[in-house]
């Protein structure tokens, strides 16, 4: 398989859709969990979810490669791209309403007439 070049990356980076993806892979690989052996977790699996969380890292180091090159400089954790992954995720888009409150007044608009 093909590495991904650093402009693509910076253009899936850009976009809101890849960073929820991102963090969705994240969470899951259990990169921002605390659970372990003493949160009731058989030891023996503990490889397993070193393994998960092992791969939840590389995929935010594969998307910290479409930050900007002064920016990876400075961090090679990249914790500026968790960030940015993290905020996206939180601040998503509510679903509006479907506009009941219009639909129970409607019928006063009836008696205007």
């Amino acid at each position: 398989m093909a590495d991904l070049a650093a402009s693509e990356v910076e253009l899936l980076l850009s976009m809101p859709e890849f960073k929820r993806f991102v963090f969705t892979a994240i969470q899951r690989a259990g990169v921002l969990s605390q659970e372990g052996p003493a949160h009731g977790q058989a030891p023996r699996d503990l490889s397993f979810a070193e393994g998960r969380r092992s791969l939840g890292f590389d995929i935010l180091q594969l998307a910290h490669l479409g930050q900007p090159e002064d920016v990876r400089a400075v961090d090679p954790d990249a914790l500026v791209t968790l960030n940015a992954v993290i905020l996206t995720a939180m601040n998503t888009p509510k679903e509006k309403s479907r506009g009941r409150r219009n639909d129970d007044t409607a019928r006063y608009s009836a008696l205007d007439e």
